[in-house]
């Protein structure tokens, strides 16, 4: 897998970016990387997954919003599940967590997979406010095979994204 795009977000922003990846169909990896936003944090990576154009998954090394944390905000899980679970998987019990709260009966696989493209939604929208660090995209790098595809409009996305920081800022 080859880098075949590399700059500075000062220069390209990330909604530039999606968009330029979507007019070109490009399949790959888009890898977002802004410095620390404090002197004791490391710096924040973001890994955006493209097929033919359209992104497909989102991943973050940072702070996001877990899947668990948004199927109890919803009111699909408990708190104690899915503790119990996160203790599953730290024991090394296989699979994800969503995988375990559904094996559990805990929580129903719809619920799940909209709580994993909420929490990847998040993700995205929060790239694009980024306005430092760099980016390189790795053409042909598929997604995860454990991933459960997104299936967004990018276009709706960078708009949703932009009226939720105008929101945040008023």
């Amino acid at each position: 897998m080859s880098v075949v795009l590399e700059g500075d977000l000062a220069r390209f922003q990330p909604a530039e970016l999606l968009q330029l990846l979507q007019l070109a169909q490009a399949t790959g990896r888009l890898e977002l990387t802004r410095p620390p936003a404090r002197p004791a944090a490391g710096a924040e990576t973001v890994d955006v997954y493209f097929a033919a154009g359209r992104p497909v998954s989102a991943r973050t090394d940072g702070h996001a919003v877990r899947t668990g944390e948004l199927l109890v905000h919803h009111g699909h899980a408990d708190a104690a599940a899915v503790a119990q679970a996160l203790e599953r998987q730290r024991r090394g019990a296989p699979g994800r967590l969503g995988q375990l709260l559904r094996e559990a009966g805990a929580v129903t696989s719809e619920q799940v997979t909209r709580a994993v493209h909420e929490g990847r939604l998040r993700i995205l929208y929060g790239v694009l406010l980024w306005r430092e660090g760099r980016f390189r995209f790795h053409a042909d790098e598929p997604a995860p095979g454990d991933d459960l595809p997104l299936d967004l409009d990018l276009d709706r996305l960078i708009l949703e994204g932009l009226r939720l920081a105008d929101q945040a800022r008023a």
